[in-house]
């Protein structure tokens, strides 16, 4: 099992937990193991996803993903958190705000070794 979480519980964070929590038989979702989400905001559990800290989702070996779902001035800081932790990354578009960052990004990914996903590889300039 791949382990996840999930950053971020908006429209698309939720779209996420759900579709982890319960995969279409036969997908590549069912090989991903959901070890929770987070989420600024205090909650107990959605789907019975358990909140975790960031912290903890930085720290914790077994979880080697992230789904960045947070709102977009976000993408960039949350992105930089997970790979320098050794994390591969999937984020919602836009990745970064600029071209610029989203270069060093994705130049990051590559130095470390990680797999960065995007959704779209749009930026705002």
């Amino acid at each position: 099992m791949f382990g996840t979480v999930v950053v971020g519980v908006g429209i698309a964070g939720l779209a996420r937990i759900r579709d982890l929590m319960n995969p279409m038989p036969s997908s590549p979702s069912e090989h991903l193991k959901l070890f929770g989400f987070v989420s600024r905001r205090s909650f107990d559990s959605i789907n019975e996803a358990k909140q975790i800290s960031l912290e903890d989702a930085l720290r914790n070996k077994d979880i080697h993903a992230a789904f960045i779902s947070t709102e977009n001035k976000s993408h960039e800081e949350t992105i930089r958190m997970f790979l320098e932790a050794g994390k591969h990354v999937l984020v919602e578009y836009p990745m970064a705000l600029s071209a610029k960052a989203a270069h060093e990004l994705w130049e990051m990914a590559e130095q470390k070794g990680n797999t960065f996903v995007l959704q779209s590889i749009s930026c705002l300039t």
